[in-house]
């Protein structure tokens, strides 16, 4: 008994061990903060807009997000502190700001909505640094992704570089480089030093590529932002490339849903229709919705030559099963007839034995001579080998009928298996062989010299012209395509 509490004391303790071992989900985190409303400056149109569309679409792929809008120095500290946070140990942390930033003495500053920046105190005590948002990403276990769309052209640099001549400071427009660690990903709206454009829509250029992209599933992060790249490029005719620094030892994905080629390859041989059409509908404009459509004809023609093949086999079954009663009731006359006959040229009369005399009795007299049994007239005997030939003449009908059945079965058979592409379109084991009737021996299929070799029917050719596109032919499906050419 101890030992049995034993063991199960242990098995528990393995079972809660390998529940404890299993993998846990994801984490994923964001800040986001998009700045506009300026008090010291003029408003940015659509940084608002941004950060919004931002959010939605990393809350889409399974980030859970921190975000602020239109964040004075308490709000940024704040929001940054809790995202520092919700980073320790995350398998990727993101940071995405929209709004005024710029570079001062080499190091880069984001600037809340009422900093009042006038010389190198209000840069000190007034703004947020950008090294502080890189010590709170540095939290994550994983992957580090900085995003910063605040290269805008600030009226704060134009103010601090009055005072540069008497100052030991200096000051440049957009941003500097940031120096990149391990496992960081690093993406600015425009090159380092260079200013980017608003926008003249709900979006900047380089936010408004980032989100469509994003939206993308499957796109590992560099080249989504290489693709943002060449977004932004041509939108801005070239007068504004974002800049991307990268430090990955692996692939990461923003977006880790199966694309539209990752669904094709799962249900390509499939024969669901209502999962082909629902791949229509989630990417009517994938490359392979060709091939989908292909597939749906394929197994609508299939549905509609498999029901017209079912009704024919009901069809052709009723026809043999009413033949079979004729060529039974045929037969059974043919015999009753043969039988008359017979009867009638042997004589129907049969001797009687004589009695056995009893013991010690007189024997018994022989009886009379029976008569000659009297010969059938001739009439009636002409009658009954008449009606035994109609017999026989129906049977041979009936037999010329069931040939002429069993023809036409074989005929439909392979006109349904050229529209299939495949042969035997009526029989269960898909052979071109009719179903013979009983008493029939089986009549083999006769192929014309030199019908193998011939061009196939325009069915069989559709049919193989369809595999074909679907990946799905055989060396020896390769080779009757040829025969269609």
């Amino acid at each position: 008994m101890i030992l049995v509490a034993r063991l199960c004391g242990l098995i528990l303790l393995l079972l809660s061990g390998l529940a404890l071992a299993e993998t846990p989900p994801e984490r994923r985190v964001a800040l986001v903060i998009g700045n506009s409303s300026y008090h010291n400056a003029p408003a940015l149109p659509n940084t608002v807009n941004d950060a919004r569309d931002m959010v939605v679409a990393l809350r889409k792929v399974g980030f859970e997000v921190v975000d602020g809008i239109d964040l004075d120095k308490r709000g940024m500290d704040a929001a940054l502190t809790r995202f520092a946070r919700l980073a320790q140990d995350a398998d990727a942390a993101m940071f995405y700001f929209a709004g005024h930033g710029f570079q001062f003495n080499g190091e880069n500053y984001l600037v809340p909505v009422e900093a009042k920046i006038e010389d190198e105190v209000g840069v000190q005590y007034e703004t947020t640094r950008l090294n502080d948002v890189v010590t709170a990403l540095n939290y994550a276990k994983g992957v580090k992704i900085m995003v910063l769309d605040a290269c805008r052209n600030n009226p704060f640099v134009g103010l601090l570089a009055k005072r540069q001549a008497t100052r030991g400071f200096s000051v440049g427009s957009g941003l500097a480089p940031v120096q990149r660690a391990q496992g960081m990903v690093i993406a600015y709206a425009t090159q380092a030093n260079d200013v980017a454009a608003d926008g003249a829509g709900r979006n900047s250029p380089f936010t408004a590529a980032l989100v469509r992209e994003i939206d993308q599933p499957g796109l590992e992060v560099a080249t989504l932002f290489r693709r943002v790249q060449k977004s932004v490029y041509d939108t801005t005719a070239g007068r504004q490339t974002p800049e991307l620094s990268l430090s990955l030892l692996g692939d990461f994905y923003l977006n880790r849903e199966e694309t539209d080629a990752d669904v094709w390859r799962r249900i390509r041989a499939s024969d669901d229709s209502a999962a082909l059409q629902a791949f229509i509908q989630r990417y009517p404009q994938s490359f392979f919705v060709i091939d989908a459509r292909t597939r749906l004809d394929l197994l609508e023609r299939r549905s509609s030559v498999s029901s017209e093949r079912d009704k024919l086999v009901r069809e052709f079954a009723e026809r043999e099963r009413a033949l079979l009663q004729r060529l039974e009731r045929a037969e059974q006359g043919r015999r009753q007839a043969a039988d008359e006959l017979a009867r009638t040229d042997t004589g129907g009369a049969v001797g009687v034995p004589l009695p056995v005399p009893a013991p010690g009795s007189a024997p018994v007299a022989a009886a009379p001579a029976q008569p000659a049994p009297r010969t059938q007239d001739k009439a009636e005997r002409a009658r009954l080998a008449d009606e035994l030939a109609r017999r026989e003449s129906e049977l041979a009908a009936i037999e010329t009928e069931k040939q002429r059945l069993a023809d036409e079965r074989q005929a439909v058979e392979q006109a349904l298996a050229a529209r299939l592409g495949a042969p035997g379109a009526l029989s269960p084991n898909r052979s071109t062989q009719p179903i013979a009737l009983p008493g029939a021996a089986p009549r083999p299929v006769e192929v014309a010299p030199g019908a193998a070799s011939r061009g196939r029917t325009s069915g069989e050719c559709a049919e193989l012209l369809m595999r074909a596109q679907l990946g799905e032919l055989t060396p020896a499906g390769r080779e009757q395509l040829r025969q269609c050419r």
